[in-house]
Parts: C-alpha cells; sequence; structure tokens
C-alpha cells in the first residue's frame, strides 16, 4: 500500500486493484472470492504554490467492494489479502493532514494512518499477507485501531540526526469513526519508534524499535463497535532490514518481531515473527520484475491459560510490469493451523493463490 502521496512530489496520484483470491485446499471450505480497490488524492506544496517552504496539505479518498476469504474460506488468523477490508462496501475520506517540515524535524496534524509512518519494514512491500504490513498483535487484539482502510485524528513528530530517526505520535483509538470524538475523548492510542540506518558491507542495514499504547475510555469503544475488552493495552515491536546491489539485481531480507505482554483475555495474539527475502530485476529488460519471498507466525493465547498455537503464512509473490503504470501479480500462500487453533479445534492446512492486477497514475507537480 502506497505512503503519503506528497513526498514524492506529485499534485495527483490515483492507484487501482483488483484481485482474486482462490483458496484452492483446505481451510474452511475451497472457494473464491474478488476485491477491488481504488484510492485517489491531491497534495498542494506551499512551497510550489508561492506561500511559504516546506508546507504539504494531503487530501485523499479511498473505495472498497471487498470479498472475505479468511472468515469465509481460510479461516486464518493473519489475512491473505491486505486489500480486504472488515467491511464489504466502503467509501471514505481516507487522509487529510498537513505536514509541515522544520529542517531535521516534520510535523503532521490531521487525519493520518500511523501504519504509513510506524511499524513500516520496506522490503516486505510486496507480500500480500496482511502481518507484513502492520502486525497481528496490534491489528487482531485492537480491531479497528487505526490503520488501512481506517485512519484517525491526531498528530506526530518526527526528527532526524545522521543516520538515526526518532517517531512520535498521538492518534484518536477509534478509527472506524474519526470525528465522533476529535479530541480523543473515547480514547487514544500512542506511537513511538527510533530507526538507525547503518552501512554494512557492499549495503544498508535499518534497524527500527518502537512501542504502543491503546487507552479507551467508557462504554462507547469497548460494547459498541467492540475494540477491546481493557481500558488499556500495548506492546512492542521492531524490524531489521538489509538491502544491497549485486550487478543490476537489488536484493534485500527483512525480520520482524512484536509481542503483545498483556493478559489473553486483553491481548490474545501475544507474539509475532516474520522473515523474507525480496529479489528486484532480477529479469533481464525488465527492471520492475520483483521475487518475494516470506514466513509470517504468529501465536495466539487461550483464554485463561498463557498456553496456545501458532498460525504460520509461507508466501511466494512475483511482480511483474506489464506496460507503462500496470503491472500483473501472482502469489501463492501455505497457511499451517489457519487460526492458530489448540489441539482437537483444527482446521486443515490451506494453499491460497491470489493473482492481483495494478495501476498507478501520477501527474507531477
Amino acid at each position: 500500500m502506497s505512503r503519503e502521496i506528497g513526498e514524492a512530489d506529485k499534485l495527483h496520484i490515483e492507484n487501482c486493484w483488483v484481485e482474486g483470491v482462490s483458496n484452492l485446499s483446505g481451510g474452511i471450505s475451497t472457494g473464491s472470492t474478488a476485491t477491488g480497490l481504488w484510492k485517489g488524492g491531491l497534495a498542494l506544496h506551499t512551497g510550489k504554490a508561492g506561500w511559504w517552504q516546506g508546507g504539504l496539505f494531503v487530501v485523499e479518498g479511498l473505495a472498497a467492494d471487498s470479498g472475505t476469504p479468511d472468515s469465509l474460506y481460510v479461516g486464518d488468523l493473519q489475512g491473505v489479502s491486505n486489500l480486504t477490508t472488515p467491511y464489504q462496501h466502503i467509501a471514505n475520506l481516507y487522509k487529510a493532514y498537513y505536514r509541515q517540515n522544520l529542517g531535521d524535524c516534520t510535523v503532521r496534524l490531521g487525519l493520518i494512518n500511523p501504519n504509513d509512518y510506524f511499524n513500516v519494514t520496506g522490503v516486505a512491500g510486496e507480500l500480500f499477507n496482511a502481518s507484513y504490513g502492520i502486525y497481528p498483535t496490534i491489528t487482531a487484539n485492537i480491531p479497528f485501531t487505526p490503520t488501512y482502510p481506517y485512519s484517525s485524528l491526531g498528530a506526530m513528530a518526527s526528527a532526524s540526526w545522521g543516520n538515526t530517526t526518532v517517531m512520535a505520535g498521538a492518534f484518536a483509538a477509534d478509527g472506524v469513526h474519526p470525528f465522533r470524538a476529535p479530541w480523543g475523548s473515547d480514547g487514544m492510542i500512542y506511537y513511538g519508534e527510533v530507526d538507525q540506518s547503518i552501512p554494512i558491507g557492499p549495503g544498508t542495514a535499518m534497524l527500527k524499535a518502537g512501542g504502543y499504547y491503546n487507552h479507551i475510555y467508557g462504554p462507547y469503544l469497548t460494547q459498541n463497535i467492540g475494540i477491546g475488552t481493557s481500558t488499556s493495552q500495548g506492546g512492542f515491536y521492531g524490524t531489521a532490514e538489509y538491502r544491497w546491489k549485486v550487478d543490476q539485481m537489488n536484493w534485500g531480507v527483512f525480520l520482524q518481531g512484536g509481542g503483545a505482554p498483556n493478559a489473553a483475555a486483553v491481548s490474545p495474539v501475544n507474539a509475532y515473527v516474520g522473515a523474507g527475502l525480496r529479489l528486484r530485476h532480477f529479469i533481464p529488460d525488465s527492471p520492475g520484475s520483483t521475487l518475494s519471498l516470506g514466513m509470517a507466525r504468529a501465536w495466539q493465547r487461550q483464554y485463561g491459560s498463557n498456553t496456545g498455537a501458532a498460525e504460520t503464512s509461507l508466501e511466494v509473490n512475483f511482480k511483474q510490469p506489464v506496460f507503462k503504470d500496470f503491472y500483473i501479480q501472482p502469489d501463492l500462500q501455505y497457511i499451517v493451523n489457519p487460526g492458530a487453533n489448540g489441539p482437537g479445534n483444527t482446521i486443515p492446512n490451506a494453499f491460497v493463490a491470489i493473482i492481483r492486477l495494478g495501476w498507478h497514475y501520477h501527474l507531477n507537480g
């Protein structure tokens, strides 16, 4: 999923994706479904408009018609597709914020998706399983937390010194209805992260360590839309990436990890680990061709117990540009113990095939 559209100095940007998902064996049952997603937005750079330097206004909307492969067919916990939404049909204002650069510092204020900046693993960006984008220790424990397809009103700041970047942000906890309590009176989620870039050998390593704390107030979030059973919970996450180039090929590897050390009733998904490899530009005369391999494993505890089981996803993904701004992306996933269920309640391992078509358009500013 794309990041802040203004970072690339565009005035207008659109993205469209259409995919079909088929559970070929195992899981709850075999079957197929489809999802379509459109995202479009506008960016206004204050410096280019002749006003003041370093400012940026961003507005972005999305519309999706989503299938539900996880609940209908696969029965998995992590989500085989990062396009799937909790609702069959959704159309909403996705982002609307102001960004200001102040030397080595940047501040953002408005309707923001925190996952554009926190808990991001760039090398894993082509993989479809949702865990590579934001860890299930967050999304599975805090339903409707502000991340795709939701954002929330909030503020964040970042500062850089050499190869080090520090970020912190505070966002309303309700991503479903971000304007219901615009000042966070229903609850807040806080993020903090430190990123460190380190040149090693022929490439560069990026190390990230962060944490989050979610606190909600009153019965609205806990009961009406089921954000959580506890007034507060928190956790930590980290990722390591290494990128290097051999001849014309760009290589990348990553390792992810996260934990939610709360009671099982509050955070049933207590641990996550992911790893993978990405190879880009390996087909002559096709510089955008990308092969990605990934493994994602999430542990889920049972209520009233510190023991549980794990779900593992193994994925292979290939992205091939067809012509300018258009690409095709087939994906295969093998899900071991879908749902991370304990003994006596397991679902057969699932084999899932996905084919995605994508289109990207932008107008330079």
